[in-house]
């Protein structure tokens, strides 16, 4: 009776598990594909399409920030979602705050397209991005704290997968004081610097565990 009692319950867990996953990649999805909708096929004669295309420009490498921003969100919850093989009644709600700013991420977005020098804009983009990013983080720790992941993950590499997960967002975060103090231009700059800098974390953090 208990050989069958445990197997029901691996049973439930699994499919929990698999409706939790298969619910958050249609969250990313569609906010991906979202993503496209603030760019317009221009409406004009045909003689005014190239400057109309240019003026596409700010608003399509909006867009870019954004796809591989969030792209790389799904890559990391996929992979932590690897190796988190059962939840407690918390793990969905967290999951729902990071779902939440998954599916505001298009909003912010069109609204850095279109107003991408100001400091509003630049403040409300990388507050949303800063918030994405620290949800995956706390599920992570919120699922080793609780046993959630599996016993045979090493130590080593829980600690890596946190280390690596913490710059993005965190320069994202440190961006709205930069903005305020000096403008929305430094404060993208910072941005494009935050993928170099969680590299080299990254990088510098693998050769210390070997």
């Amino acid at each position: 009776m208990r050989i069958h009692d445990t197997y029901l319950k691996t049973m439930v867990e699994t499919r929990d598990m698999d409706r939790l996953v298969f619910f958050s990649d249609a969250v990313f999805a569609i906010a991906m594909t979202l993503l496209i909708v603030e760019l317009r096929i221009p409406d004009v004669p045909g003689a005014e399409l190239g400057p109309a295309l240019t003026a596409l420009i700010p608003g399509y490498l909006t867009f870019v920030l954004s796809f591989v921003v969030v792209g790389i969100a799904w890559m990391s919850h996929h992979r932590k979602f690897r190796v988190i093989i059962r939840q407690d009644r918390n793990l969905p709600r967290i999951n729902l705050l990071l779902l939440l700013f998954v599916a505001t991420v298009p909003l912010p977005t069109g609204i850095l397209g279109s107003y991408g020098d100001t400091v509003p804009a630049v403040c409300l983009y990388a507050a949303t991005i800063s918030a994405l990013g620290f949800s995956l983080t706390l599920i992570w720790v919120h699922s080793r704290r609780r046993g959630l992941i599996d016993e045979a993950l090493p130590e080593v590499v829980y600690r890596y997968v946190l280390v690596q997960s913490l710059p993005v967002p965190t320069v994202f975060a440190f961006s709205i004081p930069l903005a305020l103090l000096a403008g929305a231009t430094a404060a993208e700059i910072a941005w494009a610097a935050s993928f170099l800098f969680a590299v080299v974390v990254r990088l510098t953090y693998g050769r210390r565990q070997v």
